[in-house]
């Protein structure tokens, strides 16, 4: 075979092959109308990189997961259903960008009287919005705070009960 044709043949191959996975692959940017336009989208649709990004699973079988996402100023908490590492259906989301002041961090070891906790197992089923001093105090009292209902798919502000949180490390 003529080496020309191979090339062109090759060129044909890789477009055919960037169309093709292109296709149906809508890019959503990330900005509070594409926060909002995720339910029912893999949250890997997101437009580019997420260099601040955390995500914990809220049950052993790993079948749900809440994941925070950070970039440019806009930052937002997801609710996922079938996550993998980084990806998932976005079951529903929680734009913080207007809510979260200087020096808050959203923290996933949220808890009240009744509800949430450190242990692994309760991370994620209670999100909070928390200032720990930037770092120097461990044990801190949410400034507002979200219970997550993984069967309703939704995140529903807690009022009226004091949420505390732990801002330690993730590691298990």
């Amino acid at each position: 075979m003529d080496h020309k044709y191979l090339s062109v043949l090759a060129v044909a191959l890789i477009f055919g092959c960037y169309v093709s996975l292109s296709r149906g692959q809508t890019r959503v940017p990330f900005t509070p109308s594409g926060i909002s336009s995720l339910t029912g989208k893999d949250i890997c649709s997101l437009d580019g990189e997420f260099p601040k990004q955390l995500g914990v699973y809220l049950d052993v079988g790993k079948e749900h997961a809440v994941q925070y996402r950070e970039r440019e100023g806009v930052v937002a908490v997801f609710l996922l259903s079938k996550p993998t590492l980084h990806c998932g259906t976005v079951d529903a989301s929680l734009d913080l960008t207007r809510l979260i002041r200087k020096g808050e961090t959203v923290e996933f070891k949220c808890y009240t009287k009744r509800e949430g906790g450190t242990t692994w197992g309760k991370w994620g089923h209670i999100v909070g919005l928390a200032n720990n001093d930037e770092g120097r105090e461990r044990l801190v009292t949410a400034r507002m705070a979200w219970r997550v209902n993984v069967n309703s798919k939704r995140f529903e502000e807690i009022k009226g009960e004091t949420v505390h949180c732990d801002t330690s490390g993730y590691a298990d």
